[in-house]
């Protein structure tokens, strides 16, 4: 029997293989650690099948106000969300390709489990739930939020709090 060891990854060594990045340590991220909120799109994308390749990005979340602020959603395209580090609270509504704050409902998702968003259902921000700080996954298509993102703007009672 062959045997081998593990290497320490270094682009170097991996590069004939793909590529990698520490996803819990992004710089764009790292630079505001004041924000709430912040979104580092398109940081390692994928082609899987020869048209538009999918997109590696992280929001990291931090405890805020639990108000909704503002809805939006993707015409075309499905939404990957995957807490890596905490649970978090998302909200969704039915996929009508308009925005209807009525509508819109919360769950919690545990740590670790995905969750995939269909196309034209209402979605934001998320929000931690028992950990100061949540890095979250979120994969889609490369350059949706410039492509296929309907983005409203929530004021006075279309407002929304979800409780604890």
């Amino acid at each position: 029997m062959r045997e081998i060891k593990a290497q320490t990854l270094c682009r170097e060594a991996f590069r004939p293989y793909g590529d990698f990045m520490d996803l819990l340590h992004v710089k764009q991220i790292e630079a505001k650690p004041e924000a709430n909120n912040v979104f580092a799109p398109d940081l390692v994308t994928l082609h899987l099948d020869g048209r538009m390749p999918a997109s590696a990005c992280v929001a990291r979340v931090s405890e805020c106000e639990r108000i909704i602020t503002a809805l939006e959603y993707h015409q075309f395209t499905c939404e990957g969300i995957l807490p890596l580090d905490g649970d978090i609270d998302i909200f969704v509504g039915p996929s009508s390709f308009r925005v209807d704050p009525a509508t819109v409902e919360a769950f919690r998702v545990p740590q670790g489990t995905f969750v995939k968003l269909n196309p034209g259902v209402l979605h934001g921000r998320q929000f931690v739930v028992n950990t100061p700080a949540v890095n979250v996954l979120v994969l889609l298509p490369e350059r949706t939020f410039g492509n296929d993102c309907t983005f409203t703007m929530l004021e006075g009672e279309d407002r929304i709090r979800i409780l604890p």
